[in-house]
């Protein structure tokens, strides 16, 4: 399973985008790996411009297989924030709950933020698909 996260989708959404990013993410859709979750669904649908934006888009995230946030990803969560913490890294909120998804079950992260490079350097346990600013 390949989790895409919010900063690759909106990456991908762009003109400019990183074209092997667009590529990667391509073929995780066909291929059926790629999932979702409401939390990155909400991110998303927070951005659109009007109403059928939103819906068509809404539609297209909800095809995918979506990954629940149980009370384990939670409890991942926790421990990611305060151990990273402790560490002098404050990660957003958001942030914590998608690596959290992705450790607890055992997904890959595609992404473009470097919040999760930052987490990965504490935990490994989270495998990620970094795809840069560089095109």
């Amino acid at each position: 399973m390949i989790l895409v996260d919010t900063s690759a989708w909106i990456d991908s959404f762009k003109k400019t985008g990183n074209q092997e990013l667009k590529e990667f993410m391509r073929q995780s859709i066909v291929s059926g790996l790629a999932v979702t979750s409401p939390i990155v669904i909400l991110e998303l649908l927070q951005g659109c411009r009007s109403v059928e934006e939103r819906d068509a888009l809404k539609i297209k995230l909800e095809s995918l297989d979506i990954l629940s946030i149980t009370l384990s990803v939670w409890e991942q969560a926790y421990e990611l924030g305060f151990s990273l913490r402790r560490k002098g890294l404050t990660i957003p909120t958001v942030d914590l709950i998608i690596a959290a998804l992705v450790i607890e079950n055992k997904s890959l992260l595609l992404h473009h933020d470097e919040h999760y490079e930052m987490i990965v350097s504490h935990f490994p346990a989270l495998r990620t698909k970094y795809f840069s600013s560089r095109h």
